[in-house]
């Protein structure tokens, strides 16, 4: 999955001191994808309020977009 590369720096800040706010964070995860990823990042930031989500519920939702296509298939 290619969201642990961004939870693992995110987990390092935060172990070091650093605070993020919710908008503050799910933005800066969202600006990180590549433009592959456009589509679902705009529906995200769209239908949801970033101020609520937190990063548990905004990864799940990405993983669900990353594992589509596999279900689209069966």
């Amino acid at each position: 999955m290619m969201f642990i590369k961004d939870l693992h720096i995110v987990n390092h800040l935060l172990s070091l001191g650093k605070t993020f706010d919710k908008v503050e964070l799910n933005i800066k995860i969202l600006k990180s994808l590549n433009r592959a990823w456009q589509p679902k990042v705009t529906v995200i930031s769209e239908s949801r309020d970033l101020t609520s989500m937190n990063i548990v519920t905004l990864f799940g939702k990405l993983r669900e977009h990353e594992l589509e296509p596999g279900r689209l298939k069966e």
